[in-house]
């Protein structure tokens, strides 16, 4: 039996060393003789020695795959990149940082021998401060009442999940999207096993505000109309406030005639025109996600895998085109594959 872990990796070169340790001691070693175990380590375009030390580990151990993408493509696509190449029969997803347990990997592995697809490792607790902590509550608070209600409610980055799971993942292919939330998309019913969270101990996240803020309007946009709706209703509000304010001047001017005041008019104009802006944004950012889409843009490319079989990635694709991989329909590997794999 193979089984298989995808740890996606920016800029952690300071990580991977402790981290492999944890994962061979606690997994690798700590599982029975019969499992045979890969670790496909994604390189998303680091700037640092991340790939290196990624193929210093590789060469010690064979069980280890590296796939290097072409350029930074975001966590989400770094992820669906390493699902592509996995080959176990279950594959887990954890972090490069240790701020997930990998003793986690066997106990939701067990989870998945007993039949269960989708097996979450759900935060009980987070080290962090209150601030970050309430924003991110308040973040799957709104998940929960705006796109999917039965997910998890202190979120989850680190599960275990069948094969078959793993394929539907990979042929989705949407490229303003969220892993986590596709998995709850499925309809899986998921396994639920808590653990505390804890600060990383080496390196810098690279988990900025911008891609949170990026997360936060993907989530609502790609995954719920309920944007679209609030506008319609919030339009409709303005609509039956300009008609009952437009039959008061309108009998004000007939009974009193009192001439229209400045600061009235610009204040209703000014109120009408922020609302249409902020409509036409929302507005754009469907649009823009429409137009990312009909592009039919490969969702990731991965410009070499390093293993211990010395092929093609792609099998004949030349340099700089696309793999044949990227365009059937029914193969687990759907994004672009050039280069080729490393010796």
């Amino acid at each position: 039996m193979k089984l298989s872990i995808v740890t996606p990796c920016y800029y952690n070169e300071k990580n991977l060393e402790d981290t492999y340790a944890a994962i061979r001691e606690k997994v690798f070693d700590a599982s029975s003789g019969d499992t045979e175990w890969e670790w496909v380590l994604v390189d998303d375009g680091s700037g640092d020695r991340t790939l290196e030390t990624a193929l210093s580990l590789r060469d010690r151990d064979p069980r280890i795959r590296v796939v290097k993408l072409s350029r930074n493509f975001g966590e989400f696509r770094a992820i669906v990149a390493g699902l592509s190449v996995a080959e176990g029969e279950a594959v887990a997803v954890i972090s490069a940082d240790l701020q997930d347990p990998p003793e986690m990997i066997l106990r939701m592995m067990e989870s998945w021998k007993q039949g269960n697809k989708v097996n979450l490792a759900v935060r009980r607790e987070r080290d962090k401060g209150r601030m970050k902590n309430w924003f991110a509550d308040s973040y799957y608070r709104l998940i929960r009442r705006w796109v999917i209600s039965d997910y998890p409610e202190r979120g989850f980055d680190f599960f275990v999940i069948d094969r078959s799971v793993v394929r539907q993942l990979v042929e989705m292919q949407e490229k303003n999207s969220s892993i986590y939330l596709q998995l709850i998309w499925l309809g899986y019913k998921p396994t639920i096993l808590e653990y505390d969270r804890l600060d990383r101990e080496k390196g810098v996240s690279m988990w900025t505000y911008s891609k949170r803020i990026n997360l936060f309007v993907d989530t609502f946009i790609v995954f719920s109309h309920k944007p679209i709706r609030l506008l319609t209703g919030v339009g409709l509000v303005f609509g039956v406030l300009a008609l009952v304010f437009g039959v008061y001047v309108i009998f004000d001017k007939i009974i009193n005639h009192t001439p229209a005041g400045w600061a009235s008019v610009m204040l209703v104009l000014l109120l009408s025109t922020s609302f249409q802006m902020v409509m036409m944004g929302v507005l754009g950012e469907y649009l823009w996600r429409n137009l990312d889409e009909s592009r039919k843009r490969p969702l990731y490319v991965i410009d070499r895998i390093y293993d211990g079989q010395d092929r093609a990635a792609g099998e004949g694709a030349e340099a700089g085109e696309e793999s044949p991989e990227a365009h059937t329909e029914k193969s687990p590997r759907r994004g672009s594959r050039t280069g080729e794999r490393g010796a």
